[in-house]
């Protein structure tokens, strides 16, 4: 059934007032997602709480959720949001028709691509894994950030290759968002490649991530780090 705009600001603006207990002054259209047939849209809802003047509302086709826009932007709402309602979705119905599709889904920054991603993907393909690396999967037309999406939301794991290219970029971010929206109910997912950056680097950008046990390029070859990585994707 295709959403009713004004309906869904009305909810919205209902939403925010009802869960934030406060009075809204505008609720404005920000992006209109689709994915596996859900319909979902984003708004930036104004309120007048002088401590959270301002709100993510995501929803549509799924039950509406609020982000603070302080700690959130549009993608990472819309990215939390996905999670939420897979594993919600998950739960409901164990035989979800949105089987697991891939085995690891790898997120990098494209400088890293010749050096370590592209052998490390090839390799792990070889081994007989189905891995989403945009090189396999994307073809010209394709919706980036779709594809992004459902690869990131039907992958077993996400392969995260963390280096100096990687801390700087916002998409790499992004991607890791929303592998870290899986992770909230307690289950593993990330699985961190450290290329070319120390502990404190890493702590620096991400505390979380620095506390996980992680293999690290060069210490550890495109070989070994694969053969380690199977060794997960294979239970």
């Amino acid at each position: 059934m295709p959403l009713i705009m004004r309906q869904l600001r009305n909810r919205a603006r209902e939403y925010v007032e009802l869960e934030a207990s406060t009075r809204v002054t505008r609720v404005s259209f920000v992006e209109r997602f689709a994915l596996f047939g859900r319909e979902d849209v984003v708004f930036l809802v104004k309120t007048t709480d002088p401590d959270i003047p301002e709100w993510w509302v995501v929803g549509g086709s799924t039950p509406l959720n609020l982000y603070e826009k302080s700690k959130f932007t549009a993608d990472e709402a819309f990215s939390f949001h996905t999670g939420l309602m897979l594993r919600m979705f998950a739960r409901q119905d164990r035989q979800s028709p949105e089987a697991v599709g891939y085995d690891a889904f790898i997120s990098h920054a494209s400088e890293d691509k010749d050096a370590l991603v592209r052998p490390l993907a090839e390799l792990l393909r070889e081994m007989g894994f189905r891995v989403w690396y945009d090189e396999f999967e994307l073809s010209v037309g394709d919706s980036l950030r779709r594809s992004i999406d459902r690869g990131l939301a039907i992958s077993r794991y996400g392969i995260v290759v963390l280096s100096k290219a990687f801390l700087s970029k916002n998409w790499p971010g992004y991607e890791l968002n929303g592998l870290v929206a899986r992770e909230m109910d307690g289950k593993k997912v990330i699985l961190p490649v450290w290329y070319g950056l120390s502990k404190d680097e890493v702590k620096a950008y991400s505390p979380t991530l620095a506390d996980k046990v992680a293999l690290v390029h060069p210490q550890l070859g495109i070989g070994e780090i694969a053969e380690q990585l199977a060794v997960v994707l294979s239970t």
